[in-house]
């Protein structure tokens, strides 16, 4: 099966979903696609039943590729989700060592440019403010500061540091961003996945409403069109 072609068929629809209508998942999506397949086989035999009693037949063909929707972005979100997952655990790795670099380039320029009152009160400033985002920025201020002052640096040997710290900074700003991303409220995708759940489960619920009536003295049918 496509389930990228069935999103494609759904994608305006799930969009349009307004955020007031939106419903979190209450069991594992992999298990309600697969109750709204096994529904979809249930509700075709009985859609002449179904229909008389008023049900609108195409919520029952809807519900293979709604199902096929969900399922693709499921895969999306969990694909994002892990990837996040992993960017923050790398974070949580990597920044010790990000932290003990700007710390020792600040202690490294407070002392080379005690003297000169200029640089050295712009090492002040950059030694101001907390936090990974400052973290980050005070590296790449650190290697630009020192680049243009590189002669006192080059004295003491830590000249070579000027590098490091840029890279440093680039690669850890991409990986707070990615982390930071993980967090799922943020996430597009997974609001994507809950709007496509959301109009599933509507249809389903629709359904078995329908379903429950009709076979209120069939036990054997009825049971078709109960809740998981």
């Amino acid at each position: 099966m496509d389930y990228q072609n069935d999103f494609e068929t759904w994608k305006e629809r799930i969009e349009a979903l307004p955020l007031s209508e939106v419903k979190l998942p209450n069991q594992p999506i992999d298990e309600v696609t697969a109750s709204a397949e096994t529904l979809a086989i249930e509700a075709i035999k009985d859609k002449e039943s179904l229909a008389k009693a008023g049900l609108d037949i195409t919520f029952i063909t809807d519900l293979t590729t709604l199902s096929g929707a969900v399922r693709y972005c499921q895969a999306e979100w969990m694909s994002e989700y892990r990837a996040r997952q992993e960017a923050q655990k790398e974070w949580l790795e990597q920044s010790p060592e990000a932290y003990d670099l700007r710390d020792e380039m600040l202690h490294h320029f407070s002392f080379v440019f005690r003297n000169n009152e200029n640089v050295n009160k712009k090492v002040m400033r950059i030694r101001e403010g907390g936090g990974h985002a400052d973290m980050i920025q005070d590296l790449i201020e650190l290697a630009i500061l020192g680049e243009k002052n590189p002669e006192p640096l080059k004295l003491i040997g830590v000249d070579t540091l000027l590098s490091k710290a840029k890279i440093t900074s680039h690669n850890m700003s991409v990986l707070l961003a990615e982390s930071n991303g993980s967090k799922e409220e943020n996430s597009a995708t997974k609001l994507m996945r809950d709007k496509a759940y959301t109009l599933l489960a509507e249809k389903m619920s629709t359904i078995r409403e329908y379903g429950r009536y009709i076979f209120w003295k069939n036990e054997d049918r009825k049971k078709k069109y109960l809740n998981d």
